[in-house]
């Protein structure tokens, strides 16, 4: 038999196979992805470490950056030991337990994407796009995910950690776009990643302020300064840093939640609320918290219009989300819309547990105004 034809028989042969493979159960493994989720819920790990795939992930990890052998076989003997920590620090500071909740799920054949909000105190959220694999067995992999909160996928994030954990000049021309850059950038990138590593942002700064235009522009000192500025919390270093951002990676969704939270402190709602939309199509679906976001971001312009349109999308989204039905109640508030408000009230008080008396409506600035409204009163009444 010629070897084309032996090749040619192997490529069938491999194509019948894979077709013979069992369709997985959607359901089945949507429980085991449901099942990692609460176990992290419940602050334990062993379901999600068990889940990923770590031959998979170490490969791809070295596969897009030059990092040092010393550096690779720390990681490789405690794949799990990098992780956890990191997976816990890429979330908001939050004075509760971090809770996710999964809300999208698909699967086709053996690949599967889940997408999951991680709730933090002060209405701040992390969302997590989970690449997911089913094994010939039925077992549910993780084999990467897409970090919005910090702005990566979850392979680089750890990568780029372990390039900065030994900086070499190698391993630090890797990391830049410009492979020709000279030794003296070079050292000056590596000594960048060094203050980034030890947590040393004055360091960092002093550094950073001596680079020329060519350094400031490659991304990944972008994206450090990004981050490094916002763990400063310096009002000059974040403006400069999230136009930089908006320049470097214009529309990217990859970038836009940590520009919201900047876009709101700086009383940039317009900005907030298209960041926002960005965000959506980069998770693929219309979700109840980012559009309850947007209703905040609308009453803050005034737009009371745009405010219940977002709030009422809300509902449509997640009817069981207790935020969408707060942000129902401000929406109609602000437009005047009573009736409409005691609607969501009702909701509040039947399906959450909400205690929204005339003595607590005084209490809320905003929503003190609902207490006296004879629309408010007639249906309070009814309900005695």
């Amino acid at each position: 038999m010629s070897m084309v034809r032996r090749i040619a028989l192997a490529v069938v042969l491999s194509v019948l196979l894979s077709s013979a493979l069992p369709a997985q159960d959607s359901s089945a493994l949507r429980d085991q992805f449901d099942t990692i989720i609460e176990g992290l819920n419940k602050d334990s790990f062993e379901q999600f470490l068990r889940a990923i795939d770590e031959k998979d992930m170490t490969t791809r990890i070295y596969a897009r950056r030059l990092i040092e052998p010393a550096v690779k076989t720390t990681f490789s003997e405690d794949v799990s030991g990098w992780i956890q920590p990191m997976f816990t620090a890429s979330f908001p500071k939050s004075r509760r337990e971090i809770l996710g909740t999964v809300v999208d799920f698909r699967s086709s054949g053996s690949e599967g994407r889940a997408v999951v909000r991680y709730a933090a105190s002060g209405y701040r959220f992390a969302y997590h796009v989970y690449e997911l694999r089913a094994a010939g067995d039925g077992r549910l992999y993780i084999v990467d995910w897409i970090d919005y909160y910090q702005g990566g996928r979850f392979s680089d994030e750890v990568g780029d950690a372990l390039v900065r954990a030994l900086p070499s000049k190698p391993a630090t021309r890797s990391a830049l776009s410009n492979k020709a850059a000279g030794d003296a950038q070079i050292f000056q990138v590596s000594e960048l990643f060094k203050a980034a590593r030890d947590n040393q942002p004055e360091r960092f700064f002093q550094i950073y302020d001596g680079f020329d235009d060519a350094l400031l522009n490659e991304k990944a000192v972008v994206r450090l300064n990004w981050h490094m500025a916002l763990t400063v919390g310096d009002a000059a270093r974040m403006d400069r840093a999230a136009g930089q951002i908006e320049e470097i990676f214009a529309d990217d969704p990859l970038y836009s939640q940590r520009l919201i939270e900047y876009y709101v402190a700086s009383k940039q709602f317009g900005k907030a609320i298209a960041s926002l939309e960005l965000l959506q199509q980069g998770l693929g679906i219309t979700d109840g918290a980012i559009e309850s976001l947007k209703v905040s971001a609308a009453l803050a312009l005034g737009s009371t219009a745009d405010a219940t349109q977002f709030a009422e999308q809300a509902i449509e989204a997640e009817p069981s989300l207790e935020l969408a039905w707060w942000s129902l109640l401000r929406a109609r508030t602000a437009a005047e819309d009573y009736a409409g408000a005691t609607e969501a009230i009702a909701r509040l008080e039947d399906d959450f547990g909400e205690n929204l008396s005339s003595q607590q409506l005084s209490k809320d600035p905003f929503l003190r105004v609902l207490s006296g409204k004879q629309e408010y009163l007639d249906w309070r009444a009814s309900r005695q």
